[in-house]
């Protein structure tokens, strides 16, 4: 008979010495721990050490897989003002969908304040923030690596509800044979397999999500690619300017963050220049549109590539 194997709980400190040097990183390049928590699909790695204004900075900056911001702040020990403000205001200022605070513990009047900011969002959910304050400490069995291990004190309790009801509905098909059968029009499908083809013919890659495919190209990230454009099966295309920017990656791209690249996209499919996430009408891409669609991709995947290779001819500080 074997002896059974002691399970260890300890404090962030123990685990990771320091919290901006050790523990942010880590959260960040482990962001689906974090997301199975608060039922979230944190699908990217996160861009951590943002920095805004008076010199401050927003611990990390992530996205679910369908591009929606959420910022996350993080801290050692009881969760304090400075924290839970900050990253209030600079979740209003990107607009983004949510914010989760990540602490040790959580003040009995913050947990209020959540709760409270909760429910606006919920009755106004175009303008409201959402909140989640989670615990976190860490794990080991014996003598193994430390892990972290979330606990959300405070979530929105309908939104949960709403993207596990959607996360069931929408799971992303088994291979492209499947995802093409959820297309609905024979034109719209031919248009995006002949995309797809042509795009894999010149090397590149795709992955797929619940109802759509992701064109995906090598460029500076921590796995070597990046998205490229995203392709619906009721015919809409999705332009991330703000990956090109490198809110995922936290690497932007100079070229495709130029005015002249941006005025080019906005006339090809009908954008207003200022959105950072942008979808185009349903029905966009047609035989007519699959040409100039693929020009467009050719550009942000050469771009990719020169960043690729000016980041390798940058001389190393010091060195």
């Amino acid at each position: 008979m074997t002896d059974m194997a002691r399970l260890e709980f300890g404090r962030l400190t123990d685990a990771w010495a320091g919290e901006a040097t050790d523990f942010t990183p880590l959260l960040a390049q482990q962001l689906d721990a974090l997301g199975d928590a608060i039922h979230l699909d944190l699908a990217t790695v996160g861009e951590s050490e943002v920095p805004v204004a008076d010199g401050r900075r927003i611990d990390i900056v992530a996205s679910d897989d369908s591009g929606v911001e959420f910022v996350i702040e993080n801290q050692y020990g009881r969760a304090d003002h400075d924290h839970l403000t900050r990253g209030l205001a600079y979740a209003v200022a990107r607009r983004a969908r949510g914010l989760v605070v990540v602490a040790e513990e959580h003040r009995d009047e913050f947990r209020a304040v959540a709760e409270y900011l909760n429910e606006m969002a919920e009755t106004a959910p175009e303008r409201g923030i959402l909140v989640w304050l989670v615990e976190a400490r860490a794990v080991r069995i014996e003598n193994s690596p430390w892990a972290p291990l979330f606990t959300a004190v405070v979530e929105p309790n309908e939104f949960t509800q709403t993207v596990e009801q959607a996360r069931q509905r929408e799971r992303p098909p088994s291979s492209l044979e499947a995802f093409w059968g959820g297309f609905d029009s024979p034109l719209r499908v031919a248009a995006t397999q002949t995309v797809v083809e042509r795009w894999v013919a010149g090397g590149h890659r795709w992955r797929l999500g619940p109802n759509h495919i992701v064109l995906v190209a090598e460029g500076p990230s921590r796995n070597g690619f990046r998205s490229v454009v995203a392709i619906y099966s009721d015919g809409r295309v999705l332009v991330p300017f703000h990956s090109y920017a490198g809110v995922n990656s936290g690497i932007p791209v100079p070229a495709l963050m130029e005015q002249s690249f941006r005025s080019h996209a906005d006339a090809l499919f009908g954008f207003t220049g200022k959105e950072r996430l942008a979808t185009t009408v349903p029905d966009w891409l047609t035989e007519s549109t699959v040409d100039p669609l693929l020009d467009f991709c050719a550009t942000v995947s050469n771009a990719y590539m020169q960043a690729m290779k000016d980041s390798e001819a940058t001389p190393v500080a010091g060195g």
